[in-house]
């Protein structure tokens, strides 16, 4: 190295300060660079979503308003059961159903409360239903159960011919009493929901 002309030292000082000073851009300033642009794209989708809740920020007293005159056209409160545990509404579901019955002819053999596991934000209220009856009492009771408030289901419905009304041929005395026995079995679930939300 000793033995370099005066011409050639500069050279290779002033290419060997260009090395120093291109690892020093590409070490210290591109990263740098390289966040500042990660930190400016961040900072405009930060300002876009806030754009986004300014905006609708503004429409939420016309939401709310809004909101309010639909409640108060169509209130929701008689949509749900109206007791407040699952247990006392189960009761309310059982004594709705045995008046629903009332008004027709049907017969109701057995209720039973289940527990129902739903994907619903509301709490539901189910009770298994057998009864007996005909079949013009079955499509009355089952309209007035599904058209009327509360809101209610009918799930697993089954109806089967009565057994005990089998007639025999041959005995005429006992198609009378035969008569006096409903025709048709209907099981069936009945669910309603109360309007309290599910704790999660």
């Amino acid at each position: 190295m000793t033995n370099l002309k005066p011409g050639q030292s500069r050279f290779l000082a002033v290419a060997l300060l260009v090395v120093v000073t291109l690892l020093l851009i590409r070490i210290l300033l591109v990263p740098l660079w390289v966040s500042w642009s990660d930190y400016a794209a961040r900072i405009d989708a930060l300002e876009n979503r806030l754009a986004v809740y300014e905006r609708l920020a503004e429409g939420l007293p016309e939401a709310k308003a809004r909101l309010a005159a639909l409640q108060a056209n169509q209130p929701s409160d008689d949509w749900y059961l109206a007791q407040a545990t699952p247990a006392l509404a189960a009761a309310g579901l059982q004594q709705l159903l045995h008046r629903q019955v009332g008004i027709g002819g049907a017969q109701v053999i057995s209720t039973q409360i289940l527990n129902r596991d739903d994907d619903s934000p509301l709490q539901p209220v189910s009770i298994q239903v057998h009864l007996r009856g005909e079949l013009n009492d079955l499509v009355d009771l089952l309209y007035n159960i599904e058209s009327g408030r509360p809101v209610l289901f009918v799930d697993n419905l089954r109806v089967l011919a009565n057994p005990r009304r089998q007639i025999s041929a041959r005995v005429r005395n006992q198609r009378d009493r035969a008569a006096a026995i409903p025709a048709l079995d209907v099981r069936f679930d009945l669910i309603g929901y109360t309007g309290q939300e599910v704790s999660q």
